[in-house]
């Protein structure tokens, strides 16, 4: 749920550990593994027992967890400051540090795989640190702004108990300080003439959520949280009070400052295509964005490949099914679903045959209030906490959704919902130990790649209500060819610093030119944004061709699908070392389950 936009790494910025060196070295693997699993459930103890709104969104009953969230200092954020750069760079080589004196050959598998996931974002964190960089990067952009990310926070908060409540004035008292650091930093990144955000709607939404007032859904949320506590009417009203008391003097007012802020930053107003030193930025940005080895060049060509591809592949289907083509064109071409819960029913049914069974899911699907719905999102899943009693959380933008049946609708509800974000979150809690890994480790890139991926996959199942499989393979094509576009868009924009007139030219047989410069924009605000979702999507797509390859007749999507699910949400090099793991074993066993099956592997074992 919070968004951390500057800084790369959140998971690494926990402690700085102090880990008897006798235990590490040991050549027992079940001393190592034991003292491995410590080292991880003290990263997770120790972020959740120092961010209260983390705390409560991961953990339903910290007492069970051995902390008391009414003893936590309350903040909404980690100050922006020299001091606590310089401290979030020393604790990240601190814990680089204890993780490199365990013996990875004595880990378990699933172990092996968080040290090596903590090992890569570590190393990319230490680059991200050098002062180089120090102003890089924005607080305020439009898809994961705390301007933003805030409201989604806030409107989606849940306590579970009076000790909970207590702190809620606390947490907006904290806004104010927290806002005039990062608007002192962003002050800074104009001085230094690295400041790239888009002014007006930075502005937009400020004005807008300081002219709710009272009837914001941020302030009813939190209001509504003294409700349903047993609590009597009295200590209802008086919590009620100072919310209402806090909100108004310490919320409102910090956002009328930000808009005030960017505002006044008008008249010296800077955006530049790409940032100076771009290219070595740029390949940290991508890295985080898109949890992949290969290179901004390497990607921009697996995407220019699959786009030669998908133009000549919808070519040939306009040319075979005319009929077809201009009805879908017009958007002819409907689903039956009268309600979201109905199409994740039928996606749900589906997917059986395809992807490892995680049983029956409890979800409730809710419309994301208009004041806190952010234009560029047309859904989300809220990660549930390690203990989740209640039942799973989709929100959905219906001011994007104007069509119930749309193709595109019954997409966006696969991604987040069913086999996407929802499903894959319940595979991960249910097959992974590590708390840590479950909601702290989670890597952006492969979580859209992956939901990418099967939100085209699931437009095939739609055949069953009757819509033509070349329909389909139109919408999906579709999608591709957008999804390919922006992933060169970015990387040319921002890698190769394209000038906007450079670029109008470039895009010119793919793009209306009068929506040149809209597209422009928005690579130049939001790098390496989009390519969390498309750049993933790209690699699975080529680890399916290539398993499809190496096994024909072999392969099945279920044993594919099981193995890159496998260590849940990990940098892609894991994620190709599990597929590689399923192809062997399929091989060494032709004729066996084990296609059907999760590919074995090797752990150390413990004595």
């Amino acid at each position: 749920m919070r968004t951390l936009p500057k800084r790369l790494s959140a998971l690494l910025l926990a402690l700085s550990l102090t880990l008897p060196l006798a235990a590490c070295s040991s050549g027992d693997p079940a001393v190592v593994q034991s003292r491995f699993d410590d080292f991880t459930q003290e990263m997770f103890l120790g972020t959740m027992q120092s961010d209260f709104t983390s705390s409560v969104y991961f953990v339903e009953n910290p007492e069970a967890y051995g902390f008391d969230r009414s003893e936590m200092e309350v903040t909404v954020g980690v100050e922006e400051s020299d001091e606590n750069f310089r401290e979030a760079a020393k604790q990240n080589e601190a814990t680089l540090d204890a993780l490199h004196r365990f013996d990875r050959s004595l880990l378990t598998a699933e172990q092996q795989d968080t040290y090596d996931l903590l090992d890569w974002s570590g190393k990319l964190s230490q680059k991200s640190y050098e002062d180089r960089f120090r102003y890089y990067g924005s607080y305020f952009s439009n898809l994961s702004g705390v301007h933003t990310s805030l409201l989604t926070t806030l409107s989606e908060l849940q306590v579970q108990s009076e000790e909970d409540l207590q702190k809620i004035p606390d947490l907006l008292r904290s806004i104010p300080d927290y806002i005039d650091s990062l608007l002192e930093y962003t002050r800074k990144q104009q001085k230094e003439k690295v400041l790239t955000i888009d002014f007006d709607s930075v502005i937009d939404v400020c004005d807008s959520t300081a002219s709710q007032g009272e009837d914001s859904t941020v302030l009813l949320n939190l209001l509504a949280q003294a409700e349903g506590l047993g609590l009597s009417d009295e200590a209802v009203a008086r919590y009620q009070s100072e919310i209402r008391e806090a909100y108004l003097e310490c919320f409102i007012p910090s956002y009328e400052k930000i808009a005030d802020t960017i505002a006044a930053a008008l008249d010296g107003r800077q955006i530049q295509p790409i940032l100076p030193g771009g290219k070595d930025y740029y390949e940290i940005l991508f890295a985080a964005a898109t949890a992949l080895d290969e290179s901004p060049d390497e990607i921009r060509q697996m995407a220019e490949e699959r786009l030669d591809k998908t133009i000549s592949r919808m070519g040939g289907l306009a040319f075979l099914y005319p009929d077809a083509y201009n009805g879908w064109l017009e958007e002819g071409y409907k689903t039956a679903f009268a309600s979201y819960e109905e199409m994740l029913t039928f996606l749900d049914s589906a997917t059986d045959a395809s992807f490892p069974d995680v049983g029956e899911l409890s979800y409730v699907i809710d419309p994301i209030p208009a004041d806190v719905a952010n234009s560029g999102v047309a859904a989300y899943f809220i990660n549930p906490a390690v203990d989740e009693s209640g039942p799973l959380r989709i929100r959905v933008n219906t001011q994007n959704t104007v069509d119930m049946n749309a193709l595109s609708t019954f997409s966006t509800l696969a991604h987040e919902g069913i086999p996407g974000h929802m499903y894959a979150s319940a595979y991960s809690y249910q097959n992974l130990s590590s708390d840590f890994r479950k909601v702290l480790a989670s890597q952006t890139g492969y979580n859209e790649g992956y939901a990418t991926y099967v939100e085209l996959l699931s437009l095939g199942y739609l055949e069953e209500q009757g819509i033509p499989a070349e329909v389909l393979e139109m919408e999906r094509l579709n999608a591709e060819l957008s999804n390919c576009l922006v992933t060169i868009m970015d990387i040319s924009v921002n890698y190769d610093g394209m000038s906007r007139e450079e670029f109008a030219d470039a895009f010119s047989m793919y793009i209306d030119p009068s929506f040149a410069d809209y597209y422009y924009d928005m690579m130049r605000l939001e790098p390496t944004a989009y390519l969390s979702y498309y750049a993933g999507w790209l690699k699975l797509e080529s680890l399916r061709d290539y398993a499809e390859k190496e096994l024909d007749d072999s392969f099945t999507e279920m044993g594919f699908h099981t193995a890159i699910l496998k260590s849940g949400s990990v940098p892609y090099f894991i994620v190709e070392r599990n597929v590689n793991a399923w192809i062997e074993e399929v091989k060494a066993n032709p004729g066996s389950s084990a296609a059907e099956s999760e590919p074995e592997s090797e752990p150390a074992k413990a004595a």
